[in-house]
């Protein structure tokens, strides 16, 4: 799809001068709006490139800005879509990857931006038919196949969800993020010592996150051995946030809640 070009701005402005003399307000406003938009020279290639090694925030604000210059700037709205979920705006980067796609409909960036923004917001059934669009049309990506795992884990398709992981994990033999996430497939099916086998595994490798550790904290903690998982939480985490973690699964595990309880109320995929 063409780029909207100071020269169709221009000949808009035109064309709104020429259909009457006396605007009304709203016409006016937009006249002006364009006027705006026509004198923006969009960033260049290498502009683009190099905002990428800049903070979060510089980032949001320079592919914001080029988003709302062009809403047709495909680029732009991917990587708005992607900074958005690393400031842990999920709906909004669904939103905007969403309307990039009315435009790009068979774009597989903005399926993969839609369907990740989703299942981090917690909509992994929303997010299967995108995430799947992807998986087939890139095959052998284990970071796909990750993701639609944690997809079909959220809508409830444990069977498809360990599936996923299988095949992601036949690719990338090992990696700390996949057994993370089976990991808890089998923790939140209350199979504590299975899932805590597959996290220390996990945290054997040297590309292992945080997260892994504090999801190894809250498996050793599901079978009782709390003061074991406070001591591993506070690695990572402050010791109250820590103690109040412990806490709060001590309280649901004494109040017999089931373990897909425990899930939905973490938030965990």
């Amino acid at each position: 799809m063409r780029t909207l070009t100071k020269f169709t701005l221009m000949a808009s402005i035109a064309m709104l001068t020429a259909c009457a003399t006396a605007r009304t307000e709203q016409e006016q406003a937009l006249a002006e709006d364009l006027t705006q938009r026509a004198s923006i020279v969009p960033a260049s290639a290498a502009e683009r490139q190099a905002i990428r090694s800049q903070d979060l925030l510089t980032q949001a604000a320079f592919w914001a800005e080029a988003h709302e210059l062009n809403p047709g700037d495909r680029e732009a709205a991917v990587e708005l879509s992607r900074v958005l979920r690393s400031l842990g705006q999920t709906q909004r980067a669904a939103t905007v990857a969403r309307q990039a796609m009315a435009l790009f409909p068979q774009d597989v960036d903005l399926q993969l931006a839609y369907g990740t923004a989703l299942t981090e917001a917690g909509r992994g059934a929303a997010a299967i038919e995108s995430l799947t669009r992807v998986n087939t049309a890139r095959p052998g990506n284990w970071q796909v196949l990750n993701i639609l795992g944690v997809a079909y884990e959220q809508a409830g398709l444990r069977q498809q969800s360990r599936q996923k992981y299988t095949e992601a994990l036949q690719l990338a033999p090992g990696e700390p993020a996949i057994l993370s996430n089976l990991a808890l497939s089998y923790a939140f099916d209350g199979e504590a010592e299975r899932a805590e086998s597959l996290l220390r595994e996990a945290m054997a490798s040297p590309a292992a996150a945080a997260t892994v550790r504090q999801n190894l904290a809250l498996v050793i903690a599901l079978q009782g051995r709390f003061e074991e998982a406070e001591a591993m939480a506070r690695v990572d985490v402050s010791p109250q946030t820590a103690e109040a973690n412990m806490a709060y699964i001590r309280a649901m595990l004494t109040t017999g809640r089931r373990w897909d309880a425990i899930r939905d109320d973490s938030g965990a995929p």
